[in-house]
């Protein structure tokens, strides 16, 4: 159903567009057979269309437009690209062969961002609306890619907030074991950035498929991926309380610059303690104990992890650093904190940090082109001082986008719910 609108807007484009083609010399539409139901409308047009050389055709029918580029990650951080307009009114650009992975981009007609209206595969890009999706295959399939392994069931949780009065889901991922035992496993809370809902993690994250992949692999333990909204308002399509905090990233990033810290238009570093944010409050009061009444899950501290990218990030700090004792396992991507994350929260930084180094994994990673870069090197800057063990990884040539946090997730999922080894915690 999610799908189901940039293929409308597709049709629109397409008919509105098509006797305009006709009057500039394109191919005239074929008519409709059979009732018209599923036949081509105006000129051919294919895209995107992959090559065997991993560059990346891109096509638009707009033969009233005066200028179209292409934005998006499939540019890898370059400038918008133009397209060349033919005389059929279809405008064409070809990408530079691409590493195997996947990738948005999204058409700028005349300063209009629009979605591919012939390609059906898109995401939900919160503020901007939506953009198109390509994948560039490798020449194996990719730890990303679903393969003939084990499945886990992946499904949506409704439930009602009493902490923000509004009702909310989360996507939920069980192992292909779970409904053969009747074990207890370790529940993992998965958080999207702020330009994603609570799909993202699914379905441009991939973050079933590649739990899949690990599990088959034997390389992570078997786990529930919990995958809620993580901001505050309602889930979209459950009702008007979803329209509005529920698209914006709102009350989960601490003053100090996007991504944590030490981006754009920095402002002066707060101080504490800082007051649970919307994502926390709902964490505690109402997701937390959904999930652990619907789900066999464990509720010890040894058995919890939560992580979260770029807004995740911020709310994965504002929730494991304000109730450390909860958790065993933190992992932050694209985030950070100001220099006085020290004074922010207590809990996790006071009594020589004993509630901090009881953890058993901090990972916090970040790419080296990254606008969150400044805020994840503070955060990182500010755990040595305090003599808080974790793990910090600047990744070379990745920016803030889902090809960094798909390897990030391949990474660190193998080290959730580890046994310590003796003499540690």
């Amino acid at each position: 159903m999610r799908r189901a609108l940039p293929a409308l807007l597709g049709i629109v484009l397409t008919c509105s567009l098509a006797p305009a083609a006709q009057e500039r010399g394109a191919a005239a539409p074929t008519p409709p057979q059979g009732g018209g139901r599923g036949q081509q409308q105006g000129p051919q047009v294919v895209s995107p269309q992959v090559n065997a050389d991993r560059t990346v055709i891109l096509r638009l029918l707009a033969p009233k437009a005066n200028e179209v580029n292409v934005t998006g990650e499939i540019l890898n951080g370059a400038q918008p690209k133009p397209m060349t307009k033919g005389d059929d009114g279809i405008w064409t650009v070809t990408m530079p062969a691409l590493p195997a992975d996947i990738y948005t981009y999204a058409f700028n007609i005349d300063g209009v961002n629009t979605p591919d209206p012939r390609n059906p595969w898109v995401k939900l890009v919160s503020g901007a609306g939506l953009a198109s999706q390509v994948e560039v295959p490798g020449d194996a399939p990719q730890f990303w890619d679903s393969k003939p392994v084990p499945h886990g069931l992946l499904q949506i949780v409704t439930y009602e907030s009493k902490a923000l009065g509004a009702t909310r889901q989360a996507y939920v991922y069980t192992p292909p074991d779970y409904l053969r035992t009747n074990a207890k496993y370790p529940v993992f809370y998965l958080l999207h950035g702020g330009g994603d809902l609570d799909p993202g993690w699914s379905q441009t994250g991939r973050a079933h498929i590649i739990m899949d992949n690990l599990i088959a692999e034997k390389k992570a333990k078997p786990m529930v991926v919990v995958m809620p909204v993580a901001r505050g308002g309602g889930s979209l399509g459950l009702g008007p309380a979803g329209m509005s905090p529920g698209i914006q990233a709102a009350g989960n990033v601490v003053s100090g610059g996007r991504g944590g810290a030490g981006g754009p238009g920095a402002q002066p570093a707060p101080t504490g303690p800082a007051p649970l944010q919307p994502f926390a409050q709902d964490f505690f009061s109402d997701l937390m104990p959904t999930i652990e009444k619907t789900f066999r899950v464990s509720t010890k501290p040894e058995d919890r992890a939560i992580g979260g990218l770029s807004a995740g990030g911020a709310a994965t700090i504002n929730t494991a650093f304000s109730r450390p004792e909860l958790f065993r396992y933190v992992v932050i991507m694209s985030a950070g904190a100001p220099a006085t994350v020290d004074q922010l929260y207590p809990p996790f930084f006071g009594s020589s940090a004993a509630a901090a180094k009881a953890l058993r994994l901090l990972w916090v990673s970040v790419g080296s082109e990254d606008f969150a870069l400044n805020g994840s090197k503070t955060l990182d800057e500010a755990l040595t001082k305090s003599g808080i063990k974790h793990s910090f990884t600047i990744r070379p040539g990745y920016r803030h986008e889902w090809r960094l946090w798909r390897q990030d997730l391949w990474e660190f999922a193998p080290l959730l719910f580890k046994e310590p080894a003796k003499g540690t915690n």
